[in-house]
């Protein structure tokens, strides 16, 4: 396609592949009765709150091999505790007890809210663009095993931090962030649907 843009941000590398299972697997959309919030980060003590969340507005209902899974795109939100964070693509298995309605988004939302640290998510991207996954999440082994020796290869901007500057947390100023290649949606969305699958 003639102006496409050939390096992506984590960010739209996340997008495109949560619609890439989207519309492969023929999703239904569930719009959640209100922000579903999942704590991802905590700088709270005993005389105030900061807390980072990552949230959710909607859902998708997808059907992968013999199961059916609730996917969700979620952002970065809340205090600053979740600055250092971008986005994540989180999945909880869902039982259908009948047609889609208002209680299916309930459930929905109940379950993205118990994805505190992305223990439900398939993969999360950092700020700086890199992306993560936590070790206790049922989807981690498969997800690593699949993307780990791959990743590199579709990297087409490296991280670049100022030695110089630095946040109030100790982080390094981004003087810009990890880009990668279109043709990793392809490959990162085959990765997610392997693990969904195993």
């Amino acid at each position: 396609m003639a102006g496409e843009r050939v390096e992506l941000s984590a960010r739209e590398l996340m997008t495109e592949t949560f619609n890439v299972l989207k519309y492969k697997f023929n999703g239904k959309e569930i719009k959640l009765p209100y922000k579903a919030l999942a704590e991802i980060a905590n700088d709270s003590d005993w005389h105030r709150t900061r807390v980072g969340y990552t949230g959710y507005e909607s859902a998708v209902i997808v059907k992968i091999g013999e199961k059916e899974w609730a996917i969700a795109f979620g952002t970065a939100c809340g205090n600053y505790p979740a600055d250092p964070y971008n986005c994540d693509i989180a999945a909880v298995q869902f039982f259908r007890t009948g047609k889609f309605d208002q209680r299916t988004a309930g459930k929905v939302h109940m379950a993205l809210e118990d994805n505190d640290y992305f223990r439900n998510s398939l993969i999360f991207a950092m700020a700086n663009g890199q992306l993560s996954m936590n070790k206790e999440s049922r989807f981690s082994q498969k997800v690593l095993e699949l993307l780990g020796p791959k990743v590199e290869d579709f990297i087409a901007q490296d991280l670049e931090t100022d030695p110089h500057y630095f946040t109030m947390d100790g982080r390094p100023v981004v003087k810009s962030a990890i880009r990668y290649r279109r043709e990793f949606v392809a490959f990162l969305a085959e990765t997610l649907q392997a693990a969904l699958t195993a």
